[in-house]
C-alpha cells in the first residue's frame, strides 16, 4: 500500500510539473507575441513589460493550480460506477484536458476583462502606453490589479469547473 502511494504521489508531482512548465511556457510565448504586435512591447529591454507579463503568469499559475481535484473526482465518479466499461487512461486524458480547456478559456476572458475594464475606468491614463514608456508605477498597479482579481474569482472558476464533474444524480425527496 505505502509504495503505491509513493508512485502515485511521483507521478502527480510529475505530472504537476509538465503540466505547469508547458502551461506557462506557452502562456508566455502567446502573450509576448500578442503585446509586441498590438502594442510594440519587447519583454527583453522593458521592466515595466515584463512586471505585467510576470503577474500574469503568476495569476495563471495560481488559477490553475487546484485543477487536479476536478480531474481526480471526476476520474473517482466515473470509476466508482458499477456498470464502468471505459479505460481510466483515456477517461484521465478526456478531463484533463476538458478542464483544462474550459480554464484556459476562463483566464483568458478574466484577465482580459480585468484589465480591459481597469484601463477603461482610468480614463486619464492609457496604461499601456506608460508602460511601453518603461513606467515602472503604472506597471506594478496593473499587475496588483491583475493578481488582485484572480484571487477574488478563483473560488467562482472552480465552482464552475466542477459543474462538469460528473456526479451521480441525487434523488429529489422534496
Amino acid at each position: 500500500m505505502g509504495s503505491e502511494i509513493f508512485t502515485y504521489a511521483l507521478v502527480e508531482l510529475l505530472f504537476s510539473i509538465v503540466l505547469g512548465v508547458t502551461l506557462l511556457y506557452f502562456t508566455f510565448k502567446i502573450l509576448s507575441r500578442y503585446f509586441a504586435k498590438k502594442f510594440g512591447l519587447k519583454l527583453y529591454n522593458n521592466l515595466s513589460f515584463s512586471i505585467v507579463i510576470s503577474s500574469i503568469l503568476i495569476s495563471v499559475a495560481y488559477l490553475i493550480s487546484d485543477i487536479k481535484s476536478p480531474i481526480l473526482n471526476s476520474l473517482k465518479m466515473v470509476s466508482s460506477q458499477a456498470d464502468y466499461q471505459g479505460s481510466i487512461i483515456f477517461d484521465g486524458f478526456k478531463y484533463t484536458f476538458l478542464f483544462l480547456f474550459i480554464i484556459i478559456i476562463a483566464i483568458s476572458v478574466i484577465i482580459f476583462i480585468s484589465t480591459k475594464l481597469f484601463t477603461l475606468m482610468t480614463k486619464d491614463i492609457d496604461e499601456f502606453a506608460e508602460i511601453k514608456k518603461d513606467n515602472r508605477s503604472i506597471a506594478l498597479l496593473l499587475a496588483v490589479i491583475i493578481f488582485s482579481v484572480s484571487i477574488m474569482v478563483k473560488e467562482s472558476l472552480y465552482f464552475l469547473i466542477e459543474t462538469f464533474v460528473p456526479y451521480p444524480e441525487i434523488i429529489n425527496i422534496f
